[in-house]
């Protein structure tokens, strides 16, 4: 079947709730007949919207979305700003598999200064708000740390933790304020950072001329070993120059914002400028069902700056309405207008189609591509639904002591890894079937009160037992979720799956169903006895303090907040400690327990 098609509503009930919407602004929520959120929308005319998925002539291919809306809700607000919160709440919530969704983790490395009487450098993986300073983004797996090794050389800021009272090992080789011993003067740190700021702002003059004499003035003193590392960093900053061959004539930050569509795909491409120079392309490849694009690229440029620095000027396609994006974009999101947002947009909208391009030919020569494993996994287990949202569990404990359960969740076959949860078990039964129903009634329990999406399919790490305790539950609150188990063989690997008639079905460890459920089953093992050494490393360090005068049950408790191990705590300076244990004698007991050493002059 090819060509055009007006899509339809799906049922009488459907097509009156929509006819019944308000003309007024709002957010809409779609379901699906299983009672899944599947799409949030949100509209400044909630009936105009709506009704638009259902008038307008679409693609076959692109009427997915529609063909599975079952039902809808929708909430009436007083603005646009209104509406703009509750559609970022809901999509937090629900994490609709229409949305586009960026990953939690898609934030970028900047290296900050810290907003401190003794600021530092800080390599981050998304920029800090408080800092004095953040440069950047840069991208993943860049020479960002070589750049930041540079500035610690040429430009020291404080490197250790502080107010040692002697100078510290960095201070002896020129890389330390000198904080760790001495009133060091705000003039002194605002010198540096005016020589950081020209730095990142392209001019890179000075600091290559002092890495040359470091470097000549090593040799000259046969110290070659640091001669050496000093020309690795020359070649680090050749490289970082290098990757900045576009340039426009200001040292103004821009980024431009484009993207390409067809029936299957959607691409999204932000070029950041910064201070003139092209630093980096960032490329989004996407799913595309037939969703309002203007929606879509909205909220795509909405969740860029959540969690990254606002640049200067943010040039967007002039499909977007620049009303719908967040107000505090609006003042800097332009349509390309004049010469120069034309050809940097230009530029990105070039990238987009190479993208898009390339996304196919991905998608052509990768045959075990995760839609086709999941799809494969469902005939092979005859499920009832496509299992784009799975949950596997698993225990791990010593003995009766630090048990811990963990749920690793999968999203269209790639671990959702801010949906991992851990739960602490301190229940008297001491079998592993009792830990599970503990830990499985208190996820879907809380699920269903928080109306939170239920997984497509359930995958237990064990046999008969662990399945028959999952199914005690899920019957218990009246979930009719399919569940599975992973059956490990004599030497711990995967090998058998336990169906959903508790039939043992083989796997071909060649397969790609394979390689994915042996993937999940590792990975929840192996997050399961991180969080057990966890609690295990948490009771030593409190077995550990509960011998020092002065510290209580719940001071441990706040030190254990803070630090995760002793050798943690043994790199905090005492007025870091005493911030936590608010008591001089008794940090100063800590401090002793620690570093053996006579606090008297403290």
């Amino acid at each position: 079947m090819s060509g055009n098609m007006k899509t339809s509503y799906n049922s009488p009930e459907l097509e009156a709730k929509v006819k019944n919407l308000p003309h007024k602004p709002g957010c809409y929520i779609y379901y699906n007949k299983e009672g899944k959120v599947i799409y949030v929308g949100k509209a400044k005319d909630l009936r105009k919207r709506v009704t638009s998925y259902f008038n307008r002539v679409q693609n076959i291919k692109t009427t997915r979305l529609v063909r599975d809306i079952a039902d809808l809700r929708f909430f009436v607000v007083n603005n646009e700003a209104e509406s703009f919160l509750l559609e970022s709440n809901l999509i937090k919530k629900y994490r609709p598999r229409y949305n586009i969704l960026l990953n939690d983790d898609k934030s970028y490395p900047y290296i900050t200064i810290t907003n401190e009487k003794d600021p530092q450098y800080r390599y981050v993986r998304k920029y800090d708000k408080r800092a004095l300073r953040n440069y950047g983004p840069f991208p993943q797996g860049s020479n960002a740390r070589s750049i930041l090794r540079i500035l610690e050389r040429l430009f020291p800021l404080r490197r250790c933790k502080g107010n040692l009272g002697k100078p510290c090992i960095h201070y002896h080789i020129d890389q330390c304020s000198g904080a760790c011993f001495k009133d060091v003067p705000r003039e002194y740190y605002m010198e540096q950072i005016k020589h950081i700021d020209k730095f990142f702002k392209g001019n890179t003059k000075e600091v290559e001329e002092n890495l040359k004499k470091k470097m000549y003035n090593a040799s000259d003193n046969q110290q070659y070993e640091e001669a050496g590392r000093i020309k690795e960093l020359l070649l680090s900053l050749d490289y970082a120059l290098s990757k900045q061959e576009v340039t426009i004539d200001d040292d103004k930050n821009r980024d431009a914002i484009a993207y390409k569509l067809d029936d299957e795909k959607i691409v999204f491409v932000t070029l950041f400028y910064r201070s003139g120079h092209l630093l980096y392309k960032d490329e989004s490849v996407h799913n595309y069902y037939g969703q309002d694009v203007e929606e879509l690229v909205g909220n795509y440029i909405n969740q860029i700056y959540q969690k990254n620095v606002l640049p200067d000027q943010i040039i967007v396609p002039d499909s977007i309405d620049l009303y719908q994006l967040e107000d505090k974009l609006k003042p800097i999101a332009t349509h390309p207008i004049t010469n120069k947002e034309i050809s940097l947009y230009h530029l990105a909208e070039e990238n987009a189609e190479e993208g898009l391009h390339q996304a196919h030919l991905k998608a052509q020569t990768v045959n075990n591509n995760e839609e086709k494993v999941l799809q494969d996994l469902q005939n092979l287990l005859h499920l009832p639904t496509f299992p784009q949202d799975i949950e596997m569990f698993d225990i791990s404990n010593l003995g009766n002591d630090f048990v811990t359960g963990s749920c690793v969740v999968y999203k269209g076959g790639k671990p959702d890894r801010n949906s991992f949860r851990k739960y602490n078990i301190e229940i008297d039964e001491q079998d592993d079937a009792s830990r599970l129903k503990n830990m499985l009634y208190r996820r879907y329990q809380k699920a269903l009160v928080e109306e939170r999406e239920l997984p497509d399919l359930i995958i237990m790490d064990g046999g008969m037992n662990q399945v028959h305790a999952a199914k005690e539950i899920l019957s218990s609150l009246d979930l009719d979720i399919p569940v599975i188990g992973l059956v490990k063989n004599n030497h711990h690997n995967t090998e058998k799956i336990l169906d959903l008639n508790e039939q043992e079905v083989s796997l071909d460890k060649r397969s790609p169903i394979y390689n994915l459920l042996a993937n999940i089953q590792t990975r929840v093992d192996t997050y399961a006895k991180s969080g057990f050494r966890q609690k295990q490393n948490r009771s030593f360090l409190t077995n550990e303090l509960e011998h020092i005068k002065g510290l209580g049950k719940k001071k441990i408790q706040d030190l254990n907040k803070t630090y995760q191990t002793i050798g943690d705590m043994k790199k905090a300076s005492y007025e870091e400690l005493n911030q936590v244990v608010k008591n001089k004698e008794t940090t100063k007991n800590l401090y002793n327990h620690l570093h053996n050493e006579d606090l008297e002059n403290k």
